[in-house]
């Protein structure tokens, strides 16, 4: 597998079998994805209430 290029030690001397493995490449990929979709939904409410704002200022 390729992850033994990125380690000192292989995964099998590790102790994690190819389904721990499977489990945290994942998590990893949920994490990420559910991060950028948070940050894209904050930075849409931040421009929205700025836009809020300016408006109501003007009135």
């Amino acid at each position: 597998m390729i992850s033994h290029f990125f380690f000192a030690l292989s995964a099998s001397e590790m102790g994690l079998s190819y389904t721990i493995q499977a489990l945290i490449v994942i998590s990893s990929i949920i994490f990420i994805i559910g991060f950028a979709k948070s940050s894209r939904e904050n930075e849409y409410k931040k421009l929205m209430d700025s836009f809020i704002e300016r408006k109501e200022e003007s009135d």
